[in-house]
């Protein structure tokens, strides 16, 4: 059954890349890519090794072993689906649950091409500790190395088919949504964090405590043992490469278990229906104390908008509320421009420091001035969520066409629905890092800054959503899960240009900002650049609105037709 498992992985996987030009292209590029990364991952073995420390290259190699393992959890839960062919469920209708199928399952899960590459991954603390001249720590890590891709696949398995069984389809999106989190936080925080060792010794010992506790985790057991071995305990190095090949071998019964309640359980729903009222123009309490409201923020912006754009603002505010797919977008807005800038802004800073003499502190009130660049960047990248926000409805865009719903009114709900929560996180960050700045004299002109750059931001992705829409995740899947039909390069020059385009829009009200806080000009030139600011954002989200209003109403159709060729988007309604 092994054998036939592992057949049936290999036969389905070729069968897909032979349907889809595009699909065996990314998977070339991918293949590229992933040799890539193990070349370059075999040179910081090498490097690593050439230390002669061997209580640092201990610590790296187990946090990094314990990383390794946490992808194989994380990653497949940010693409739900992408190896159905592994799922127990796809196997039901045809065999019966039992041990041989569990862990032919298993193998299966390690023969792939990602198992093969933590194959490769696994085998380099090897190499490391063969540098280094420790032959023993080397022998055990070898050693290891199957203990290391067994626990990969198993406990990967078992996160991932549990979540899959446990609850509902809301809870599996918000399981989603927190890998996704965890994911972001996992790759940007190295980028950031090397720039702050610098600045402390403290900082350093820190980091190397941590290191140390999460390698000593059953995550990183097989990563962590022969640097126990090489800092001359060798039994407990033994001892916890024991452990290492005990923890797949416990974690086999409850995968076991795993199996047979997925092949045995029937599905769920989704989830409770609900029962909702419409209050009507003559009793608006005529809905009831108990039963809820449609879209109750339609009634509260009906003051400011009107009736079809409150519709359509309201309905907006909650898919920024619940669908994991705008909840990424939005925490991934918070959270690249602020690691990458702050990250950017205090090398920079340490190196202008450095070349003075100086440190750079950190302090509030004390901070590098350049931190005041995450705010406008903040704003950019929030207002360019909404640039795709048409493909995101998928082929429900039907009910606006089919209602009549003039463009310009559909487009502005979008905009005040996203207004709704970026605009008080705009503020608030602006405000925040003019107090860890210490730069007062500079609020009025960031903020007027800010509300410039969103609002062209805002206005230039509500006309690109009607003139470039491009395939996104289909309502219902994984935020992040993968897209085979060619647009990632698409979706780069879209994003390229939008940016550009942005930044020309808001450059008159950038420049003007720029020099009243470099020049430190009368602080009337600062609140002269907030209110041209806040006028030049509103005009061009209504230049905006107002353009791709016009465009949507003359193509709507066009653009319709071409959500439902994107795959997975034609079942939906």
């Amino acid at each position: 059954m092994v054998a036939t498992l592992v057949k049936m992985r290999w036969v389905l996987t070729l069968n897909a890349l032979r349907g889809s030009t595009w699909a065996l292209v990314g998977t070339v590029l991918g293949g590229a890519a992933a040799l890539g990364g193990l070349g370059a991952l075999t040179v910081g073995a090498l490097a690593l090794g050439r230390l002669g420390d061997p209580q640092t290259v201990s610590v790296v190699l187990g946090s990094l072993g314990a990383l390794l393992v946490l992808c194989w959890i994380l990653l497949p839960l940010l693409a739900t689906g992408l190896d159905s062919s592994l799922d127990p469920r796809a196997v039901a209708a045809w065999t019966a649950p039992s041990r041989r199928l569990a862990q032919g399952l298993l193998v299966a899960g390690a023969c792939g091409a990602s198992g093969a590459a933590t194959a490769v991954v696994c085998l380099l603390p090897t190499l490391t500790w063969l540098v280094s001249g420790q032959f023993l720590a080397a022998l055990l890590a070898l050693a290891c190395a199957p203990a290391a891709l067994a626990t990969c696949v198993v406990v990967s398995r078992v996160v991932v088919v549990w979540t899959g069984i446990s609850g509902s389809r809301r809870g599996q999106e918000r399981v989603a949504l927190v890998a996704t989190v965890a994911y972001l936080v996992a790759c940007l925080v190295p980028t950031v964090l090397g720039r702050f060792l610098s600045t402390s010794d403290g900082v350093l010992v820190g980091l190397r405590t941590a290191g140390q506790v999460v390698s000593l985790s059953p995550l990183g057991w097989a990563f962590a043992a022969p640097g126990l071995a090489a800092t001359g305990a060798p039994l407990a190095g033994a001892a916890l490469a024991l452990g290492a090949w005990l923890v797949p071998v416990l974690l086999l019964r409850p995968w076991e278990r795993v199996v047979t309640r997925v092949m045995t359980t029937p599905s769920r729903g989704s989830g409770r229906s609900r029962t909702y009222a419409v209050p009507t123009p003559e009793d608006p309490g005529s809905a009831g104390a108990s039963t809820p409201v449609v879209l109750p923020w339609s009634r509260r912006l009906s003051r400011f908008l009107p009736g079809p754009a409150c519709a359509v603002a309201a309905r907006s505010m909650r898919y920024w509320r619940t669908d994991p797919r705008y909840l990424v977008m939005a925490v991934s807005a918070v959270m690249l421009p602020v690691f990458f800038v702050v990250g950017a802004a205090m090398g920079w800073a340490q190196a202008i420091s450095e070349a003075e003499g100086l440190s750079v502190s950190l302090a509030a009130g004390q901070a590098p001035g350049l931190f005041l660049m995450a705010a406008p960047a903040l704003a950019l990248m929030m207002g360019w969520t909404v640039h795709n926000d048409l493909g995101g409805d998928s082929t429900a865009l039907w009910s606006h066409l089919s209602a009549g719903l003039p463009g310009r009114q559909d487009l502005l709900g979008r905009a005040v629905g996203a207004l709704s929560w970026q605009a008080p996180v705009v503020l608030v960050a602006a405000v925040g890092l003019c107090w860890w700045t210490g730069r007062w004299d500079a609020a009025a002109s960031l903020v007027g800054a800010c509300l410039a750059l969103h609002g062209c931001s805002l206005g230039w992705s509500c006309l690109a959503s009607v003139l470039m829409p491009y395939e996104t995740n289909a309502p219902g899947e994984s935020p992040l899960v993968s897209r085979t039909s060619g647009t990632i390069v698409i979706t780069a020059l879209a994003q390229t240009l939008g940016v550009l385009v942005i930044l020309l829009a808001a450059a008159p009200v950038l420049g003007v900002a720029l020099g009243a806080v470099l020049s430190g000009a009368s602080p009337w030139w600062g609140w002269l650049v907030l209110v041209v600011g806040a006028l030049w954002g509103a005009g061009s989200v209504a230049a905006g609105t107002t353009l791709g209003g016009r465009r949507l109403d003359r193509r709507g159709s066009e653009i319709l037709t071409t959500i439902r060729s994107w795959p997975r988007h034609s079942q939906e309604t």
